[in-house]
């Protein structure tokens, strides 16, 4: 697949996780140093994780939300300059995660807040000249499970609601040109498999965000749920993985870093046992045209984490 055709997502840099300090991430100076590296790395597309509430001592230099890209910036027309002056040309795609809003009993307050800040961030993307916006369908289950006992007996209404929430933001996505696509994370409601009832329920215009690591955790085989997908596949992210869940750590409150366990779910493309190359060649071969992200979610060191996405995705040119 060309060069051109590959992104690099911006979740490679977590705060919460990485040394040395938070004042170094939140502040402008690393995003705009990191920017050129990324683009001598043969990347010229990113994707912008979004979120959704900022709470910063001042600073606002992470460019993850709106209110940070337009305090910096001006507005998203700024940012997106400052990108091209830097070798970035675009950004393909937004993601957006609505777990913060699982916190309390209310479900209300869950879907009412999901809603507006999904359509905010949607609205970000538009301003982006984004190509899709990748939306999570459900919060972790685990979190979700705390707050609502009788998540299971509830499950029919709260998939109802979620119906009801993606529906009104696919026709906000179609009016802005806006693909909107479907997150499959392995520790949702709709994991795996399960997500495809999600989807028949939705417009046609909803799409698939196939991420190939989770889908590995959830025991389906990635080459095989493309090719039964193809049609309704929006975007692919390559994420890579070692991980085997064979103690429902899916179900836990911090699915990503498992408390049982001293180790990570993701690992950084290209040294986990996802079969990324061969993933990519199906892809070339079925006439895949659509957007790819690599994700480097290790979350140790990003400038590693960058080179050795490098290294990958010089295996998948060859």
């Amino acid at each position: 697949m060309p060069i051109q055709n590959f992104a690099i997502s911006l979740d490679l840099v977590n705060r919460h996780y990485q040394e040395p300090n938070r004042n170094r991430y939140e502040s402008r100076y690393f995003w705009e140093q990191l920017y050129p590296l990324i683009a001598t790395s043969g990347f010229s597309a990113i994707e912008i994780p979004y979120e959704p509430v900022w709470q910063f001592g001042g600073r606002s230099g992470v460019p993850f939300n709106r209110y940070c890209v337009n305090t910096k910036y001006g507005d998203a027309a700024g940012y997106r300059a400052a990108l091209a002056e830097r070798g970035i040309a675009r950004v393909t795609g937004i993601t957006f995660d609505p777990n913060l809003f699982m916190r309390n009993a209310n479900i209300d307050f869950f879907f009412g807040a999901s809603g507006h800040f999904a359509g905010e961030a949607l609205a970000h993307a538009a301003d982006m000249g984004a190509d899709y916006f990748a939306i999570s369908p459900s919060p972790y289950y685990g979190r979700a499970l705390h707050y609502h006992p009788d998540l299971e007996a509830q499950r029919e209404a709260f998939t109802a609601r979620t119906v009801s929430l993606l529906s009104g933001l696919a026709a906000k996505a179609q009016d802005l040109g806006v693909a909107l696509v479907l997150r499959n994370e392995y520790w949702g409601l709709f994991r795996g498999e399960a997500i495809l009832p999600l989807l028949a329920a939705l417009p046609e215009t909803v799409k698939l965000d196939v991420d190939t690591a989770s889908l590995q955790i959830a025991g389906v085989a990635p080459a095989d749920f493309i090719a039964a997908n193809i049609t309704r596949i929006g975007c692919v992210h390559l994420t890579d993985t070692a991980f085997v869940d064979n103690d429902e750590t899916w179900k836990t409150a911090n699915p990503e870093f498992p408390e049982r366990r001293a180790t990570q779910v993701f690992r950084d493309p290209g040294t986990g046992t996802v079969d990324l190359p061969g993933i990519a060649a199906q892809l070339a071969s079925v006439g895949y045209a659509g957007p790819v992200t690599l994700s480097a979610r290790q979350t140790r060191d990003p400038f590693r984490a960058l080179l050795r996405t490098r290294a990958l995705l010089n295996q998948l040119q060859n």
